[in-house]
């Protein structure tokens, strides 16, 4: 049987340690990806951008030549989680920044190309990743095509609704490139919403009746967005019934702290339905009780969670501080209870 996996998203973890900021184990500055080894987390997800920086796609996200989130940084990062011993999952957001269900934008290298161009496009962009990781040893384990792909991805070719035929040529390319370069890596197709039972069913039985295959199907799950804890379970438990698929939570996080002035623009300000204080031993508490959910899915078929950017600190410099409220790290970098939870779920 394969292990439960107890991930986490550590996709920022570059960024953070070119400015200079650390992580601690006992008070002594430490490898990020060795210490998650050493808790028992035993796999990470890491997203990749196409261009990050490009003239008309978010141009503060380039720092050094190839910016974070590039192929080429994906890369290192996804051979240093092999050195430590982590399984890989590369989440493919098919834009130059930031893809969700807000925003699916078009890589700037792709604009102007018709649909069949752009399926050509993805197909070969992401089999020339996975080929690249493959060679360089990469202990890759899952693929998502496509990040919170809900509205669909792409756009305008693939946006949703109205355009399902469009979005399934690309995602098609997509699985296609994953079975040619990773055949041994599980497809993942990721929703946010992980509490809502229409959108997953309509979603998933839609894909299939345009042949689009996957192995897995991921969730985002955070309270307070998106319902309690019972919700999901209600949710996974259908999912497992009518795909008869691996299930994992691919997102979710849980506050530690509520600073409303410091983090006003981010709605994680609050625990949802949920009891658990927003505490470091609440933020535990609740990782506990998510474990226990995911693991309960009928046939075993709930594999995992990776908790979203346990490790997104602010910068030295004061900036980048917006997810500092749900981190598994202190603001100086010292590993708080919901770390060594994450390793024992």
């Amino acid at each position: 049987m394969r292990d439960f996996i107890r991930g986490a998203d550590m996709s920022s973890l570059p960024e953070l340690e070119y400015h200079g900021g650390l992580l601690l184990a006992d008070g002594i500055p430490c490898d990020g990806l060795a210490l998650l080894q050493q808790v028992g987390v035993n796999a990470v997800r890491i997203k990749v951008w196409n261009e990050p920086g490009s003239p008309d796609h978010f141009p503060s996200n380039q720092t050094g030549p190839q910016g974070f989130n590039s192929p080429e940084q994906a890369l290192l990062l996804a051979q240093r989680a092999s050195a430590a011993g982590l399984q890989v999952m590369l989440d493919f957001h098919y834009s130059d920044g930031w893809a969700d269900p807000a925003k699916q934008f078009m890589p700037h290298a792709w604009q102007g190309l018709t649909l069949p161009q752009v399926c050509d496009a993805l197909y070969q962009f992401t089999t020339d990743l996975l080929r690249d990781m493959l060679h360089a040893g990469v202990n890759l384990h899952w693929v998502q095509v496509g990040n919170e792909i809900s509205h669909g991805m792409v756009w305008p070719h693939g946006f949703l609704p109205g355009n399902w035929p469009a979005l399934a040529a690309l995602l098609r390319a997509g699985v296609a490139a994953v079975r040619s370069a990773a055949p041994t890596a599980q497809v993942v197709l990721h929703l946010d919403a992980g509490c809502d039972q229409d959108l997953y069913q309509r979603w998933f039985d839609q894909a299939a009746a345009l042949e689009v295959a996957w192995d897995a199907i991921g969730l985002s799950f955070y309270p307070c967005w998106h319902g309690a804890l019972s919700d999901l379970a209600a949710n996974l438990d259908q999912l497992a019934t009518r795909y008869a698929c691996p299930l994992l939570v691919v997102e979710t996080a849980y506050p530690r702290q509520l600073h409303p002035r410091r983090n006003a623009q981010w709605l994680l300000q609050h625990t949802g339905s949920e009891p658990y204080p927003a505490t470091p031993e609440g933020q535990a508490q609740f990782l506990a009780a998510l474990g226990q959910v995911v693991r309960a899915v009928p046939g075993g078929l709930g594999q995992g969670i990776f908790y979203w950017e346990p490790a997104l600190l602010p910068l030295p410099d004061g900036s980048r501080g917006v997810w500092q409220n749900a981190t598994l790290f202190a603001d100086d970098g010292t590993a708080l209870p919901g770390l060594s939870m994450l390793g024992r779920l």
